[in-house]
């Protein structure tokens, strides 16, 4: 995952970012909206992910009412291969009418998949998604025809107070199976906070991969740190957690 967070990848660091994901062994790659409208535009960046022999599996969207926006994205994910569009922040902020985010949230999803392209909600900070209840409750009011369920791992960790810290994850996954479409790995310390690599932190991971396991999923999961843990290097971080997910996958 690129995380850009509102700083412009120079083409240079895209073409390193691309060359790490290969080194370390990951077989597609998720970035934001906009960054991939620029790369698309100003750079080689679909040329190099064909030479390295990666996907596009991801785009986040921020939340908003631009629907054109939305069409022509998918219609560039459709052409790209790429199956999930992944909606955070924006409009859900805290406090936001939820029957209201629910109902772009549903446009936003009746136009992708005409497209063949998935979206769904991330859980994350800061949003009205932040909790596991209200989590539950936004994507309970979409259409599940239209939208599909998401979780990423890392917020649900540090933010789905009232639950067991290290099984939020997997009793958020337990009981919303069925909606589920798309993950995103990420794990929550003390000390680094989301900057934690995947099985470094708090969260229970052997519980996260038992559900997966135990229902088959056989999709695309996104692999994302928030910044460095301690000194390491990005490609680093992005070895070993990758190193801790396929031993805990046995593959």
């Amino acid at each position: 995952m690129s995380l850009m967070w509102g700083t412009d990848l120079s083409d240079f660091e895209m073409q390193a970012w691309i060359s790490d994901v290969k080194m370390a062994g990951y077989h597609g790659v998720a970035t934001f909206e906009s960054d991939l409208i620029r790369f698309i535009d100003k750079t080689d960046f679909i040329l190099r992910l064909s030479d390295n022999g990666l996907s596009l599996a991801s785009v986040d969207l921020v939340i908003d009412r631009d629907y054109d926006k939305v069409k022509r994205l998918c219609e560039t994910m459709q052409n790209l291969g790429a199956k999930h569009l992944v909606m955070i922040g924006g409009l859900a902020k805290i406090g936001a009418d939820m029957d209201e985010i629910a109902a772009i949230l549903n446009h936003h999803g009746e136009i992708a998949l005409t497209y063949n392209v998935h979206a769904c909600f991330h859980n994350h900070s800061g949003t009205i998604g932040k909790t596991l209840e209200e989590t539950e409750m936004l994507v309970g009011k979409t259409d599940p025809n239209l939208f599909f369920g998401f979780l990423d791992v890392g917020h649900a960790t540090q933010d789905f107070s009232g639950h067991p810290l290290a099984h939020r994850a997997s009793i958020f996954l337990k009981r919303n199976w069925e909606r589920i479409d798309f993950i995103e790995f990420k794990d929550w310390s003390e000390e680094y906070k989301l900057n934690t690599e995947v099985g470094s932190g708090v969260c229970d991971y052997e519980s996260v991969f038992q559900v997966l396991k135990d229902r088959q999923y056989s999709g695309w999961i996104t692999v994302e740190q928030n910044g460095p843990m301690g000194n390491k290097t990005p490609l680093e971080s992005a070895i070993a957690s990758r190193d801790f997910i396929r031993n805990g996958f046995g593959t």
